[in-house]
């Protein structure tokens, strides 16, 4: 698989250092990750950089393996890890896995011989979590006695500091990735985007190469495209029969709203069985490090006493509402611009095209077309000012930056995207106009998207990665380097943001005006099915291999999806309020248009009770799940009350003959100690 044989010799510059575990040095291990540092990189900060990673960690090291790269002036490492320790940190940052009596449980290492498969390191954990525990492992490397980088004096450390967030701010560590093992990558393409016949994707194999984030969305990107399946066909049926009554736009309408509902609310319950599946549904949680770009005045971390950059909240609340908002409505005034000029040249060419009969009928889409591509363009544009706001905030975890990135994105694409067609809908009432803008959009974006996502990264590897590429190759003690560097010369996955985007916008579609273009679902699916297959192959072949992420659901995209199906139950109900059909049967019954109105509310009032009622009666997780999880919490709450019997008992017997321990401490302050340590877990259970 991914290992290969260990030196014998002792550890020297130019070899891999020994594993400290005698178990592991007949093991065989491949290089997981590679660190290329700067060009002309000190010898003297990569020899201690390397002594760093592969020290005990009795003195602050990792006890990582590395090898110097090509030759010992060279500026790349290569990191792997021994059996020892993969296990080790799989206990530390809560790995969920199978025990031997079927159930998911947090990993010990001293009881791992009841775990399944733990004795075979390759199938116990994945390739993407043992490269992401060497990613969680370089990071958390931390400043002991340094009091600067060895080799470059003026760059400074504090006590604590997380040296690899140092190295890549000054910009000596100028990037590291993990590698691809070509065995596992071609079977995955085989089974993936190179099958021929439309198959369900191998997620669980997903999983296992790229981590939980990569076969989450993949995952979701499957799950929709099949729940559309119904749609379509109905949207094909409704087409062919024509829609010319009030009882077929009615019931698509209907359909479209429990459809939005049933889906998220399905979506939860599938999202947890992953979840459970691959471990991630209760992982611990760890405090995150600063960013590497978080910038502030030295002070003490409230939480963890250390000594760490401080920047204070009131400061970024202020560049928020003062600065980013205001160039949000800036952009959103840009974007309304925009939309206005269109309803000025559509109203433009259809005069001109009225009054030219000869005139090609295909000019009246102009208008579309052109919106279509200013909206594309003000999406991109918006994303990169978006990305230096949010860095310019100077958020300091890692996760707050990606939530502040997300809603300004959010909220500007809503906008972008949907405004033209909730004018034209609300305001104008012209459904004719409102197909048309709805086919141009989805039709031109989806194509744009296709050319962008597919044709850049081509384009990149062509001229700028001439002879990148993954090619095979038979990785002993010294390494191929130059196989390795060609994975290096890919371009960096720019991560599933887009992706979800996309989504996003899809499900727009589809839950708020697809009942005026009932097609609108078989366009989808089509455009998903292609989708699939170019994003996987973009995956394997186009970008650099991502570290994994443990990922329990989609995050707050989930609720970005909620609220529109809940916005489309206000949005059909007023579609098909101002239908052709309802206007001619309050026409020939003499039914006011107060009344009418009236009837909206109340329908919409009643849809969305039941869109609630829906997603209460669907249960998240499912009895199956739920019933074991609940089973390995009374087994370890039974487990920790036992524990604290007998701790009790060896109290009792202890508080009338104390011994006074090293250090000052008394035995039965240890107990007490160890009793307080025991109430809290069970507390936290």
């Amino acid at each position: 698989m991914f290992f290969f044989k260990y030196p014998k010799e002792p550890a020297a510059m130019g070899s891999w250092t020994r594993p400290t575990c005698k178990c592991c040095i007949s093991s065989a291990v491949q290089p997981l990750v590679t660190l290329e540092l700067t060009e002309n990189i000190n010898m003297e900060t990569k020899q201690w950089l390397m002594a760093r990673i592969q020290e005990e960690k009795i003195v602050a090291g990792t006890e990582l393996m590395v090898h110097p790269g090509e030759d010992d002036d060279g500026n790349m490492l290569l990191v792997s890890a021994s059996q020892h320790v993969l296990l080790r940190a799989a206990e530390v940052l809560g790995f969920y896995k199978l025990y031997k009596d079927g159930s998911m449980i947090s990993f010990s290492y001293r009881d791992r011989r009841n775990f399944q498969n733990s004795d075979n390191i390759n199938e116990f954990l994945t390739l993407a979590e043992c490269q992401f525990i060497i990613l969680h492992t370089l990071e958390n490397i931390k400043a002991v006695d340094e009091k600067y980088i060895p080799g470059y004096p003026t760059i400074t450390l504090y006590p604590r500091e997380a040296i690899f967030n140092r190295l890549r701010k000054n910009k000596i560590l100028h990037t590291f990735y993990p590698l691809h093992n070509e065995e596992l990558l071609t079977e995955l393409g085989n089974r993936w985007h190179s099958h021929r016949n439309l198959s369900l994707q191998p997620i669980d194999s997903i999983y296992r190469y790229f981590g939980g984030s990569v076969a989450m969305y993949f995952s979701f990107l499957e799950y929709f495209t099949c729940s559309l399946i119904p749609m379509a066909i109905f949207g094909i049926i409704l087409v062919s029969l024509s829609m010319d009554t009030i009882d077929k736009c009615i019931l698509f309408s209907c359909l479209n709203m429990i459809w939005s509902t049933v889906v998220m609310e399905l979506w939860k319950r599938q999202s947890f069985v992953l979840s459970y599946t691959w471990g991630t549904m209760q992982m611990n949680s760890q405090f995150e490090e600063p960013r590497a770009d978080y910038k502030g005045l030295m002070g003490t971390n409230p939480i963890t006493h250390r000594y760490q950059p401080y920047y204070p909240a009131w400061k970024r609340k202020v560049k928020i509402w003062l600065v980013s908002v205001p160039i949000l409505c800036l952009f959103l005034g840009f974007s309304l611009y925009g939309m206005f000029v269109f309803f000025r040249a559509e109203a433009w060419v259809k005069a001109y095209h009225s009054e030219n009969d000869g005139c090609w009928a295909c000019a009246l889409y102009l208008p579309s077309v052109l919106h279509t591509l200013y909206v594309t363009s003000m999406n991109i544009l918006y994303k990169m000012v978006a990305k230096v706001l949010t860095e310019w905030e100077n958020h300091r975890l890692e996760t707050s930056f990606q939530n502040q990135l997300t809603i300004k994105v959010l909220v500007f694409r809503f906008v972008n995207c949907f405004a033209a067609l909730f004018y034209i809908s609300f305001y104008l009432q012209d459904l004719e106009l409102l197909r048309k803008e709805l086919a141009s959009l989805l039709v031109l974006t989806q194509i744009i998207n296709q050319l962008i996502e597919t044709l850049v990264p081509y384009l990149h590897k062509a001229f700028i990665g001439k002879g990148a590429g993954l090619k095979k190759a038979t990785m002993e003690n010294a390494p191929d380097i130059d196989k390795i560097k060609s994975q290096g010369q890919m371009p960096p996955f720019p991560g599933m943001f887009d992706e979800y985007m996309e989504l996003f916008v899809q499900f727009g579609y589809i839950s708020l005006f697809s009942c005026i273009y009932p097609l609108t679902a078989i366009l989808i699916v089509v455009n998903n099915i292609v989708e699939i297959r170019m994003d996987g192959l973009k995956l394997c072949h186009l970008f650099r291999k991502p570290f994994n992420s443990p990922a329990a659901n989609i995050g707050v995209w989930q609720t970005a999806f909620e609220l529109i199906g809940f916005l489309s139950v206000i949005t059909n109900c007023f579609l098909i309020s101002i239908s052709p059909q309802v206007e001619e049967y309050c026409t020939e019954n003499n039914i006011a248009p107060k009344n009418v109105l009236i009837w909206t509310v109340g329908v919409e009032h009643a849809l969305l009770a039941i869109k609630v009622i829906l997603a209460f009666v669907i249960p998240d997780i499912p009895q199956w799940v739920k019933l074991r999880i609940d089973r390995v919490e009374y087994q370890s709450l039974q487990a920790l009350k036992h524990k604290l019997a007998e701790a009790d008992k060896g109290h009792s017997r202890e508080t009338e003959e104390k011994e006074t321990w090293p250090d000052g401490i008394t035995r039965s302050d240890s107990n007490e100690s160890s009793l307080h340590m025991n109430n809290r877990q069970l507390n936290l259970l």
